[in-house]
């Protein structure tokens, strides 16, 4: 009988600490489940964790229908979920920092050689997170689409083109107007005239069927496309060593295959445009030569309207290791 009790207790000692072990992470995601990135950017860190562990860690995401993308930055910094797939862009009323670091430029080489990924991991622990990925994209990740194309003074004089902050320097050294709409508003204004072009993304634009209402896509892009992988720093604290290595392993991963990825994707979106009609049209050269300073200067004068000595840091640490002017 002995034996049998000490079986017994062994068998439920190891149920217990595999009970232990196992880890069921809430994820919330800026983006619903059909987001064109998910592929490579989302899916790929769930599945490299989960396979790296033997399925001992896994994931339940939850998207912007759960929490507004403008509002999961303190839901996870707090500990209601332990990671967060988002852009920096959503959360910059909190900090500007990630969508400011869009204006840097160099590749995924030089942006780790450069140290830059542990000034904002520091950057985001002040708000109870950890900076596990920071998968970037080649320049080129924004574009303008347009009613018409560019004439001979090679800019958009007079256009009024659909923005958010972080396009207006480019709109008007372009010499267009910006005009602040929600993205559920930009096909009908750009139907009826209310506008002459949007800036978005250039992955995007045929989901939203934008190329029935504009035919034509502004060259050369512009900016690097940051979209991060955080998690709550009290959940970081308490994992093993091996673990932490893991996840971090998982998210390099990720930020080799986005970065390879990105430029191919933005390829066939363009095939996809010139399939269904759309042409690429080319700004001025006078125009071009200013548009990497034009989108950096005008990320960091943004973002130091809202905290201007980090973004000054970050600004000067960048320009020490040759990835802003």
């Amino acid at each position: 009988m002995k034996i049998f009790k000490t079986v017994a207790l062994a068998i439920s000692l190891t149920l217990a600490s595999t009970h232990l072990m196992a880890q069921e992470f809430r994820m919330l995601s800026s983006w619903d489940k059909n987001y064109p990135l998910n592929p490579v950017l989302l899916d790929p860190f769930i599945k490299a964790v989960e396979t790296a562990s033997k399925g001992r860690m896994k994931f339940t995401v939850s998207g912007p229908e759960t929490v507004s993308p403008f509002e999961q930055l303190q839901p996870v910094g707090s500990g209601a979920f332990q990671f967060l797939f988002t852009s920096g862009a959503y959360h910059f009323g909190t900090t500007p920092i990630l969508a400011v670091a869009e204006a840097m430029h160099g590749d995924l080489a030089a942006f780790r050689a450069s140290g830059v990924f542990d000034v904002i991991d520091k950057h985001y622990q002040k708000f109870g997170l950890k900076l596990v990925a920071m998968p970037m994209s080649p320049e080129g990740a924004y574009n303008i689409i347009l009613k018409q194309p560019v004439g001979p003074s090679g800019d958009l004089s007079g256009r009024k083109i659909r923005s958010t902050p972080t396009y207006l320097p480019v709109v008007k050294m372009l010499g267009g107007v910006g005009v602040v709409l929600p993205p559920s508003d930009i096909y009908t204004a750009l139907e009826k005239g209310l506008v002459d072009g949007a800036a978005w993304p250039v992955l995007g634009i045929l989901n939203y069927r934008w190329n029935e209402v504009a035919k034509y896509a502004l060259r050369p892009g512009m900016g690097t496309n940051i979209q991060p992988i955080l998690m709550n720093l009290v959940a970081w604290n308490k994992l093993s060593e091996a673990d932490r290595q893991m996840l971090l392993q998982a998210g390099r991963n990720t930020e080799d295959l986005y970065y390879k990825a990105a430029r191919e994707l933005w390829q066939e979106e363009e095939k996809g445009m010139i399939a269904k009609g759309m042409i690429m049209t080319q700004m001025g050269e006078a125009q071009k030569a200013k548009l990497r300073s034009t989108w950096q200067d005008g990320l960091f004068e943004l973002g130091a309207a809202k905290n201007p000595k980090d973004v000054e840091e970050l600004r000067q640490f960048a320009r020490s290791k040759g990835l802003v002017r």
